[in-house]
């Protein structure tokens, strides 16, 4: 039987201590003056603490801090006071508090490397009260602890380089916690859902980084440029277990029974709630409420300290993990005024389910190797990965209409609810295994060996050096993942129990394939503060290479569709942004190019299919953007326009819809630019597009581009449009007779409704081009198309095929 052993090394810690208040001698005088009082209060007045190094070893393998020291400010002293005593009830009572002193760490480090995962230096202080009672059964009841700790500033360390967190506080209140030894494990009992154990809080004033080793930015000094600020409040309940042992040899395994919830809705009042989270931008707010989300394990996340040819690093597995989350209402846009004052307007609720399996059969295994050392300098983090995510396959069921495929019981899932009508993306699997590099980078010390505009230069498809702010690296991460299908319904019970059917093809709107293998390597850097208006957010740059790729357009639950096989995309981002903003979360593509190869489009099964030839599609814009935003497409005229049923039905519509308040708007308004020699980030880039028949005859658009149209050559900020608003919703259905179908209840059937708007105000296309074979000489067959002041409009609503 193994025991709970954490072997710290008390050798490696130096420490140097002094000024700390002692006990001193009284002599008899001063003892006629101290009256009895109940409890100690002990003071303490610090200089330092230092330590060389701690380590934690393992199998040999020693997780080690290196150079940690703790110290005043500005060369004072740090100071902390502390009150013990026994209450009535016999519980023993710790309350403390401290004034503020500086952490410093200066590596995190594996023994045997002689690279580091980062360092942190901090300013902070803290306040905590420790309650601890004895039962005498080997329980200790630790309800009515709390701790709160505030950082004026908290960095993490790479190279020189740091990410910042300002005005960072996190807090810690236990309403009622039991804390139970046996034998090799510790349970730690959090309450259950009408007791809740914990209350967590947590906020950051701004996030920030600094990009310059050789200034860098202090504790008092501003952040130029920050992400925004971001807050979290939830309760927590259930069990959390520590488990001597991890996965092989000496380690630890942490098995969680956990639900986060928050429902603060106390007085009822609309705008008056607290969050479960909320992020800032400039003002503008994203933010969710009445959360809940379980997480669960048998096996449990097993901790391992390990070694191999390559390097020691740290392992975390898990053979099984289960997530369930429920979100009754997302705010996304406005500000916090509009919230407060109940006029924010919702995307719907959401929930969803994830589930992992180890899958030791076809070797689909869930893990995560943190090695120290990134792909840049000295300091970073590698994490070679795996994953398995898991649906049991769709089940065949009958009702009076006849058989219908359904999602199975153990089905991960993605759901809505839309003014009370739910929609499921059912039946998600994934996996996959690569390797995945964190680091700080600074486009100062290393901007790359060709300039701006070489062969390997910033604006080329080789760029060699790097961007400000946290690279994100991808080595080799291959993987997959599919959806089974969609299903909607008036109750959960309902969706989950409805035909499978399309719609998983919306996905495209956010350039995201319903089904896709992918091979991927590159890097995508995330900087703080949108870089085009120097205000906060999010900024993006980025180069990623996808090959062995095989994308579904649309599929089934049997895999079935329209696939593009042996695929290779390329994608550039130069200053993209990400903002909330007044009318939601928009992306701003910034300079971005990109092509996308397809050896073969499949009609069918993605191997066996027939083949329609192959295709080849580049792109570059400058400033397309894609928004997000709270609210679907409301009234609807079908077949004419009227924004009042009357009015619709006096133009000719066929009917008026409500669709309610709540759903979703999806607008992409992409500008296509081309190289005319005047820019010299274009160069040698463009939008063209051609498709090669089985036959090998090719056809071809030849450097297409928007315009507003204007006569100025240069006006192009209109763009090429493409508007969904996304809403489950009633429809209507006829039969072969061209009689409206009904449900069992006489209600019409929901479906997956869509209303969509193509428009431009100009699209140039420089010619249509036709060739034999794919060597013969291209010929002309319309030179110079020009389309103006398209506007399309198309009402689309998904249900089963019965």
């Amino acid at each position: 039987m193994k025991n709970i052993l954490f072997p710290i090394s008390a050798l490696a810690l130096a420490i140097n201590v002094s000024n700390v208040s002692a006990l001193q001698p009284l002599d008899e005088s001063e003892m006629s003056s101290v009256s009895g009082q109940s409890g100690i209060t002990l003071n303490t007045s610090t200089e330092s603490i230092a330590a060389s190094q701690i380590s934690y070893e393992e199998d040999g393998v020693a997780l080690q801090l290196n150079d940690f020291s703790l110290t005043g400010v500005n060369g004072a002293n740090f100071d902390s006071s502390s009150v013990i005593d026994i209450d009535a009830d016999g519980r023993l009572t710790i309350d403390s508090i401290s004034g503020s002193r500086e952490l410093s760490i200066g590596s995190i480090g594996l023994s045997g490397s002689n690279k580091s995962f980062m360092g942190i230096e901090g300013r902070y202080d803290y306040t905590s009260k420790f309650h601890i009672a004895g039962s005498g059964d080997g329980v200790y009841d630790l309800s009515g602890s709390e701790v709160q700790m505030h950082f004026d500033r908290l960095n993490f360390t790479d190279d020189g380089l740091a990410w910042i967190l300002d005005d960072y506080t996190f807090s810690v209140i236990v309403n009622y916690g039991h804390l139970m030894f046996d034998n090799d494990t510790m349970t730690i009992d959090m309450g259950t859902e009408s007791n809740r154990g914990l209350h967590l809080g947590y906020s950051v004033g701004a996030v920030g980084m600094s990009l310059d080793p050789n200034n860098p930015i202090g504790f008092d000094d501003p952040l130029a440029s920050t992400f925004g600020a971001v807050s979290f409040n939830l309760d927590a309940y259930g069990t959390f277990k520590i488990k001597a042992g991890g996965k092989t040899g000496e380690g630890i395994t942490f098995i969680p029974g956990l639900t986060l919830v928050n429902d603060d809705d106390n007085d009822g009042l609309v705008g008056n709630e607290t969050p479960a989270f909320m992020y800032t931008d400039d003002g503008f707010i994203m933010l969710a409420k009445d959360f809940t989300g379980t997480f669960s394990t048998v096996s449990g996340f097993s901790l391992d300290l390990e070694s191999d040819a390559e390097s020691p690093y740290m392992a975390i597995r898990f053979a099984d993990f289960d997530f369930a989350y429920s979100l009754n209402d997302l705010v996304l846009g406005g500000t916090q005024a509009d919230y407060d004052n109940g006029l924010s307007q919702t995307l719907g609720s959401f929930k969803g389910e994830f589930h992992f399996r180890d899958d030791l059969v076809n070797n689909r295994l869930n893990y995560l190797y943190f090695r120290p050392g990134g792909a840049v300098g000295n300091d970073g983090i590698t994490a070679d990965v795996s994953w398995n995510i898991v649906s049991d396959p769709y089940v065949t069921a009958t009702d009076a209409q006849g058989d219908f495929n359904k999602p199975g019981a153990l089905n991960t899932y993605l759901a809505m609810n839309d003014n009370g009508n739910y929609v499921y993306f059912n039946g998600f699997n994934s996996y996959g295994i690569g390797r995945v590099t964190m680091d700080m980078t600074s486009y100062a010390a290393n901007p790359g060996t060709g300039g701006l505009y070489g062969a390997t230069g910033l604006y080329s498809d080789n760029y060699d050096g790097n961007f400000d702010g946290l690279r994100i690296g991808f080595e080799d991460l291959q993987g997959s993942y599919s959806f089974a299908g969609v299903t909607v319904g008036r109750s959960e019970e309902e969706a989950l129990d409805a035909p499978l059917m399309g719609g998983t093809e919306l996905l495209l709107a956010l350039e995201i394939f319903p089904s896709y293998d992918f091979k991927m390597n590159g890097n995508l850097t995330i900087a703080a503060g949108n870089i085009n208006t120097g205000g906060q957010g999010i900024t993006l740059n980025t180069d990623l290479y996808i090959s062995e790729a095989n994308a579904a357009l649309t599929v089934n639950e049997e895999g079935r569709g329209v696939w593009l096989t042996g695929t290779t995309y390329d994608i550039h981002m130069r200053n993209a942004t990400l903002d909330v903003t007044d009318n939601g979360l928009t992306i701003n593509k910034g300079l971005a190019w990109s092509t996308i190869r397809v050896s073969d489009i499949k009609f069918g099964d993605k191997v066996n299919g027939e083949s329609l030839g192959s295709f080849e599609l580049s792109r570059l814009e400058d400033g397309t953007t894609i928004s997000v935003a709270s609210g679907g497409a409301g009234q609807v005229c079908i077949g004419a326009s009227g924004s009042t049923e009357a009015s619709c039905l006096g133009n000719g519509g066929v009917r008026f819809e409500d669709r309610g308040d709540q759903g979703l708007t999806v607008k992409v308004r992409a500008i296509f630019v081309k190289d005319d020699g005047t820019d010299p980030r274009y160069a040698g880039k463009g939008n063209s597009f051609s498709w090669t028949q089985p036959n090998g005859t090719t056809l071809a658009l030849n450097n297409f581009s928007t315009n507003d149209g204007t006569g100025n050559p240069n006006q192009n900020d209109y763009g090429f449009n493409v508007d969904l608003a996304i809403d489950v919703a009633e429809t209507v259905v006829l039969d072969d007779l061209d009689n409206e179908v009904l449900t069992a209840a006489g209600e019409r059937p929901l479906g997956f409704a869509v209303f969509g708007r193509v428009h431009f105000k100009q699209l140039n296309i420089e010619g249509l081009t036709l060739a034999a074979t794919p060597t013969s000489t291209p010929q002309t067959l319309i030179q110079g198309i020009v389309i103006q002041n398209a506007d399309i409009q198309a009402n689309l609503t998904a249900t089963p095929i019965r």
